[in-house]
């Protein structure tokens, strides 16, 4: 994935590898989110979290208003400009307001 390529929120500006094949990108819109590739997604989310994800040119795309939080919230390691622990609550807080259902397992 490189800079300039079209993402289900326009034209990446910006993108930062988080991981391997997740990438956080951001347009000139002040929007983006979370790109996981779909095979990755499937290791590494949860169902719950993966419902919250829109399919988009075999990635999983988590919009960065609230669905991002799935993924922060199940690896708050992929934010690492806040402590862990601090993403997690925030993350769950943000998930409880947005999608409460998440939690009903």
């Amino acid at each position: 994935m490189s800079d300039g390529m079209y993402t289900p929120w326009g034209v990446a500006q910006t993108q930062h590898q988080l991981a391997e094949d997740v990438f956080l990108v951001q347009t000139t819109d002040e929007l983006g989110g979370v790109l996981i590739t779909s095979a990755r997604a499937e290791e590494m989310l949860s169902d719950r979290a993966r419902t919250l994800g829109q399919h988009w040119q075999g990635f999983l795309a988590f919009e960065q208003e609230e669905a991002i939080m799935a993924v922060f919230y199940e690896h708050p390691e992929f934010y690492p400009w806040v402590e862990e622990e601090l993403t997690e609550r925030f993350a769950e807080d943000a998930l409880r307001s947005g999608y409460p259902a998440y939690f009903n397992a």
